[in-house]
C-alpha cells in the first residue's frame, strides 16, 4: 500500500531545509556571480545536523530514507541550487556507501563516525573526461589504481567533481591495474584534504552557464595514496552496482534538486505576475489569460513530475534496488528534466523583460535549470532506458549506438 505521508522526523528535516533555503538564497547571487563555493552553507548544514541525511538510524544518521531526502532536496534547491546540487554529492557518497551490501557493517560504522562525529564532508566523483551517459559502458572507471605497500596509488582524472575543493574525502571508483575484467572497480574514500592532498591537482575549468557555484572542476590524480582501510569494496559488476543498485543516491538524488529549481521558478513567476499591475488596470498581470495559462502549464507538469518522483522514492525505500526501481527513477528523471526545461522557457516569456536582468533571481534559476536535461543520465538517455524497459527489451540485444574503436595494432619490425 502506498503511503506518501511524511513521518514526523522527515517533516522536521523538510521544514528545516525550507528554513535554510531562505537564508541560502540571500547569498546565492554572489556565489553564482563569483563562482565561489558556498562554504558557509556547508558549515550551516553541518551545524544543523544534516550531514547525516542519507545515513540510516542504525549507523547514527537521521534515518529519513530516500523519500525524506528527496523532499528536503527540493526545498534546499529553491534557495540555492548550487548549494543543493553540490551538497548532494555528500549525500550521494554517504547513501551509496551505507546501501552497498559489499561493504562490511564495521566499515560503515567507521564512515558514519567520520561524517557524524568528526564532521567530515564527503563528495562523490564518478564521471571522467571520456564518460557519456548516452553510452553506458563509457561510465566504467578508467582511473588507474596501482597496488603498493599498504594501499593503492591513483593515476588519471575525474571530471565534474562538484564541491571537491571543500571536501575532506572523495568517494570514487577506480580500476585495479592488471584486472582482466573490464568492469572490475574499487570503491574507495580518497583523503583529498580540500584538494591539498599529495598528488592531487585541481584544474579550474568550471566557468559555466549555470550551477556556477558547484565548482565542478576536473581533478587529476598523480600518485595519490589511498590506504587499505579506505578501500571500501571491490565490485566485479560496476554497471549493475552503480547504475542499477545505487540509482536512488547516484542518479535520482540529482533529479530532486532540479525539481526544486523548477518549482522555485514557478513560485517566483507566480509572485512576480501577482505583483505587476499594468498601467490603467486595477488587477495585476496574473489575471491575464496568457499568464494564467503559462503558470497553469508549469504547475501541471511540475506537479506530475513531483508525484512521479515521490512514487519512485517511496518504491525505492519500500522495495529496495531492482530493475523496476531503476525504471521508476528513469521515468521520474525524464519528467523532471522536461518539466523544468519547459518551466524555465515559459517563465522567461511570462515575466518578459523582468526575466532578463542579472540582478533578479529568475536569470540565475533559468541558467541553473539549463543543466536539468543534461545531468547524467541525460533526458535522451532516460527516454532510451524507459523505452527499453517498457517494451521488455534485453539491453544485451541492443546494438552499440556508435562504432567501436579499432584496437591498436603494433607494427611488426622486419
Amino acid at each position: 500500500m502506498m503511503n506518501f505521508t511524511f513521518t514526523e522526523k522527515q517533516q522536521r528535516v523538510i521544514d528545516l531545509a525550507k528554513e535554510l533555503a531562505a537564508d541560502f538564497s540571500t547569498r546565492a547571487a554572489e556565489h553564482d556571480r563569483d563562482r565561489t563555493a558556498p562554504e558557509e552553507n556547508y558549515q550551516i548544514l553541518k551545524e544543523k545536523g544534516l550531514y547525516g541525511m542519507s545515513i540510516p538510524e542504525k549507523f547514527g544518521g537521521l534515518g529519513i530514507g530516500f523519500q525524506g531526502y528527496a523532499a528536503a532536496a527540493i526545498e534546499l534547491a529553491k534557495g540555492c541550487a548550487s548549494t543543493a546540487n553540490s551538497f548532494n554529492m555528500h549525500v550521494n557518497a554517504c547513501g551509496t556507501i551505507m546501501q552497498q551490501p559489499l561493504i562490511p557493517e564495521e566499515v560503515k560504522y567507521k564512515v558514519a563516525d567520520l561524517v557524524l562525529n568528526q564532521g567530515k564532508l564527503l563528495s562523490a566523483s564518478i564521471s571522467e573526461p571520456t564518460s557519456s551517459s548516452l553510452i553506458i559502458t563509457s561510465m566504467v572507471p578508467q582511473l588507474k589504481a596501482i597496488r603498493v605497500d599498504g594501499g593503492y596509488k591513483l593515476y588519471g582524472k575525474k571530471a565534474f567533481c562538484s564541491m571537491v575543493e571543500s571536501s575532506d574525502y572523495v568517494f570514487l571508483y577506480s580500476r585495479p591495474e592488471g584486472d582482466s575484467n573490464p568492469e572490475a572497480s574499487l570503491g574507495m574514500l580518497v583523503p583529498i584534504d580540500k584538494g591539498r592532498a599529495e598528488g592531487v591537482t585541481i584544474h579550474d575549468v568550471w566557468d559555466t552557464h549555470g550551477m556556477r557555484a558547484t565548482r565542478s572542476n576536473t581533478v587529476e590524480y598523480n600518485g595519490t595514496f589511498v590506504p587499505d582501510e579506505l578501500v571500501l569494496f571491490k565490485t566485479e559488476d560496476f554497471i549493475n552496482d552503480f547504475i542499477i543498485n545505487a540509482a536512488n543516491w547516484t542518479i535520482a538524488s540529482f533529479a530532486s534538486v532540479y525539481l526544486g529549481v523548477g518549482m522555485g521558478i514557478m513560485e517566483y513567476t507566480s509572485e512576480m505576475l501577482s505583483s505587476k499591475k499594468p498601467k490603467g488596470f486595477a488587477q495585476p498581470q496574473a489575471y491575464h489569460p496568457d499568464s494564467r495559462r503559462r503558470v497553469g502549464e508549469m504547475a501541471a507538469e511540475l506537479h506530475a513530475a513531483y508525484w512521479s518522483n515521490m512514487y519512485a522514492a517511496w518504491y525505492s525505500d519500500t522495495h529496495g534496488p531492482s530493475v523496476e526501481t531503476f525504471h521508476n527513477f528513469m521515468r521520474a528523471k525524464y519528467m523532471i528534466a522536461s518539466a523544468v526545461s519547459n518551466a524555465a522557457r515559459s517563465a522567461q516569456i511570462a515575466c518578459g523583460a523582468h526575466g532578463m536582468f542579472k540582478d533578479l533571481p529568475l536569470d540565475r534559476m533559468v541558467r541553473d535549470a539549463a543543466t536539468a536535461p543534461i545531468m547524467p543520465p541525460t533526458i535522451d538517455a532516460c527516454a532510451d532506458q524507459v523505452g527499453l524497459l517498457t517494451m521488455g527489451l534485453n539491453p544485451a540485444d541492443t546494438a552499440p549506438p556508435l562504432k567501436a574503436e579499432e584496437p591498436v595494432r603494433e607494427e611488426v619490425l622486419q
